[in-house]
């Protein structure tokens, strides 16, 4: 078994640009004037919308910790500024249902990073502004949806000459970044299998969109092409490194991704439960109808609403992550490794600022991306905290 230990994050800062553009294919062409006269893109600035949330206020913390200033946006006038004035930062007040105002919030910015979900009603407005701006797009998403929809509007993005970089946080960057790694060292793999674990509680936000999402089922790739599956469709054990867990099939992120950052035709994500979870997953099957109502929804979004709005500090520092990804070639061959990380929200605050550094020091190709096809398979290496074990590798015979 060998460990590939994390890269020290590096610290820099990113300077404003004093200009401002309301037009895209204009802003685009100047842009681009400007990075050959003054350097890359560090010479823009970075915006956070949502900033306010839980995860949002995580990352807003972690990149002045970084060294970075980026712009504070939401449409919460009085959080907003709460906010703002303790991290000494700028602040922009914009609804994403007011897309003239969401375009000119977006002067000047190189980068946003979209935290405001649930993302399949939320990330629409905000991406169409950024594909009209020139702007690069990241968010946080999990939602197989959004990736689908997103994925779309790659040509539209290459056209624009911005980045579309949907699900840059737990549990989508190790998950991505892993598979991109086994299935690199499986010749001809044809299966792939992820399987996520992690310890400690969820934020308001998390839990919003699962109820947004309740109903939905599952989703597998095969042969090439995502099909939709029932909830808790297949199970298996998965050894996460301190003992074996049972785990049940989810719609997660990489089955999207993995058809961008890999080859591979055939693959299943799963999620570590208890059994008495993947019962009810099965047994959601036959109560999609009622899971899928509209008020029911909303009420159980407002009773999370009663609750606290996260984890504490000291849960984050008890809590963990496990990522494990195992690929299959046609000729028997397997490579499975684990990602041993943080717990989920700090991976996220600590993988979305170093995703915005990134960008701001110039690393963004144009078009749809995965967080692998961005920056790589060991991008979640970057990540504090996280290593990664290979634990079998194919025969070099």
């Amino acid at each position: 078994m060998t460990s590939v230990p994390s890269r020290s994050r590096r610290r820099c800062t990113c300077s404003f640009g004093p200009w401002s553009w309301g037009f895209g294919p204009l802003r685009r062409t100047i842009r681009r004037e400007l990075s050959s006269q003054h350097g890359p893109e560090s010479q823009m600035s970075a915006l956070i919308y949502g900033a306010y949330g839980y995860t949002g206020q995580l990352i807003a913390r972690a990149a002045v910790e970084r060294g970075l200033q980026p712009v504070l946006a939401g449409r919460n006038a009085d959080r907003l500024a709460e906010l703002g004035a303790a991290l000494d930062l700028p602040t922009r007040t914009v609804s994403l249902s007011d897309p003239e105002r969401l375009r000119t919030a977006l002067d000047g910015i190189s980068v946003a990073l979209h935290c405001a979900g649930p993302f399949v009603r939320t990330a629409p407005p905000m991406i169409a502004a950024c594909l009209e701006t020139g702007t690069h797009y990241l968010d946080l998403t999990g939602e197989v949806d959004v990736f689908r929809r997103l994925a779309d509007r790659g040509a539209d993005a290459e056209a624009a000459g911005c980045m579309v970089l949907p699900g840059i946080g737990f549990d989508v960057v190790p998950s991505d970044c892993l598979s991109r790694f086994v299935a690199a060292h499986t010749p001809d793999a044809d299966i792939l299998e992820v399987a996520l674990y992690a310890e400690g509680t969820v934020s308001q936000g998390t839990l919003k969109t699962l109820i947004e999402q309740m109903g939905r089922g599952g989703v597998v790739r095969r042969e090439g092409r995502l099909h939709d599956v029932p909830p808790g469709w297949t199970s298996r054990n998965v050894d996460f490194g301190d003992r074996r867990r049972g785990v049940t099939s989810i719609p997660e992120g990489s089955v999207v991704t993995s058809g961008v950052s890999t080859d591979v035709p055939n693959v299943t994500a799963y999620i570590a439960v208890p059994l008495l979870v993947q019962s009810l997953l099965r047994a959601s099957r036959h109560v999609q109808g009622i899971l899928t109502w509209p008020p029911l929804k909303q009420l159980l979004k407002r009773l999370v609403e009663q609750g606290r709005p996260g984890p504490s500090a000291e849960e984050r520092q008890q809590g963990r992550t496990v990522v494990w990804a195992s690929a299959r070639g046609s000729e028997g061959g397997v490579t499975t490794a684990r990602l041993h990380g943080p717990e989920a929200y700090t991976f996220t605050a600590r993988s979305a600022v170093e995703a915005l550094q990134r960008v701001l020091d110039g690393t963004a190709p144009a078009g749809y991306q995965t967080p692998a096809t961005a920056f790589g398979a060991d991008f979640a290496l970057a990540v504090d905290g996280t290593s990664r074990q290979i634990v079998e590798e194919p025969s070099r015979a």
